[in-house]
């Protein structure tokens, strides 16, 4: 029997909360720059407005909280909007913020066109620059590894920044690039003012994934791996299915700009503890509560985080988790490596970890108690961290 280094109560019941503004999984949000507003557009093309009384919207982003974060162009701000449309004031005395994207950390990132920089904000609202010396940085989008893509709309050009803040240059010989996002395979999309959207694979292969349109802006995929195409000279967005047949989605935008798509909402179920791992049988287990009993089955992603966790100053985390989760005495799935068996499945999520040596299981769970046993995969010592979330 495996001795228990720690038992962690971990007692999160996995409710189900309703907001009755709450979009459902899959709308689009569109940031609307000549109107004002920003229109929430569902997958059959109904569009309402979700938020107004902006300036001049450019980019959107949400948190894992289901929150809109709204980069306003010509207001120099980026507001808050939770789930309800409530708007607040997150930061304000930009400079022409644009592109907007969070890390896996929650930390808030926009590209400020005005003075060139990329900053970094956290979730308490502290802001520090991440880059500079850039030529009107527009979009950013984070590859499953945490590193930063930025299309640089003066230049041309689309540069990639490691998790630590190096930059390369990843793409040349565009014509002032706009929105760019990522499929789960990694490939990186990208909207250029020739009326194309480029594909480049993580390598940086090149080729034309959509033609004949106008000026697009805003690209977005949704779970399925349709991309959605807003298109500012039509006022159009377009959905382009995977085999690549283009239809019209809405229209009547005015100015549409940067996209973003209504993510699971993920409910950390104060399930968020660390603990040293010892390695051989000193495992550490954490237990956690399905419920209620008459809620349904409900899909959770439970992970174990160790290498990356020193990117948040961690002294000593475990090199190579492996996580087990069972019921009772049953075991229902383990993994060692989170892109071993369930990659694109997790990906899709938003909750990949970023170090490859960690451990992810998406799974479905019936109402009742069940068990993380966390142990290292190559028998050293170390903290973890064990989360385990809801999918809505």
């Amino acid at each position: 029997m495996k001795k228990l280094l720690q038992v962690l109560a971990l007692l999160g019941n996995l409710l189900l909360l309703t907001h009755p503004l709450r979009a459902d999984v899959g709308d689009i949000y569109v940031a609307n720059f000549a109107a004002g507003n920003v229109y929430r557009v569902t997958p059959d093309g109904t569009k309402t407005v979700f938020v107004s009384g902006l300036t001049s919207p450019s980019g959107v982003a949400f948190d894992a909280k289901g929150n809109l974060f709204v980069a306003d162009f010509a207001a120099n701000t980026i507001s808050m909007v939770t789930p309800q449309a409530v708007k607040t004031t997150f930061l304000s005395g930009l400079s022409k913020p644009y592109g907007l994207a969070f890390d896996s950390a929650g930390n808030l990132y926009s590209a400020d066109i005005g003075s060139g920089k990329i900053f970094k904000t956290t979730p308490g609202g502290v802001k520090s620059t991440f880059a500079s010396g850039l030529n009107s940085p527009a979009g950013l989008a984070f590859d499953h590894v945490g590193n930063l893509f930025e299309t640089d709309f003066g230049s041309g050009q689309v540069f990639k920044f490691t998790p630590a803040g190096a930059k390369s240059t990843f793409a040349t010989g565009l014509t002032s690039p706009g929105g760019i996002t990522l499929d789960v395979a990694g490939n990186i999309y990208v909207a250029d003012a020739t009326g194309t959207v480029f594909k480049f694979t993580p390598a940086g292969a090149k080729s034309a994934s959509v033609t004949g349109l106008s000026q697009p802006t805003g690209l977005v995929f949704d779970r399925v791996g349709n991309l959605y195409v807003a298109d500012n000279a039509t006022g159009l967005i377009s959905k382009v299915i995977p085999a690549g047949t283009r239809t019209t989605l809405v229209s009547g935008l005015s100015n549409p700009q940067y996209l973003a798509i209504q993510p699971p909402t993920r409910q950390l179920l104060n399930i968020s503890t660390r603990a040293k791992v010892e390695g051989g049988d000193n495992v550490m287990i954490a237990g956690f509560i399905v419920g209620p009993a008459d809620s349904g089955d409900n899909t959770v992603v439970v992970r174990v985080l160790g290498p990356s966790l020193a990117q948040a100053g961690v002294s000593g985390p475990l090199s190579d988790p492996s996580l087990e989760l069972f019921k009772g005495q049953t075991l229902l799935k383990a993994n060692n490596d989170w892109k071993d068996t369930q990659e694109q499945a997790i990906t899709a999520t938003g909750l990949a970890p970023t170090d490859d040596h960690e451990s992810a299981i998406l799974i479905t769970l019936a109402p009742g108690t069940y068990t993380a046993v966390v142990s290292s995969a190559n028998s050293s010592t170390g903290v973890a961290l064990v989360e385990v979330y809801k999918l809505q």
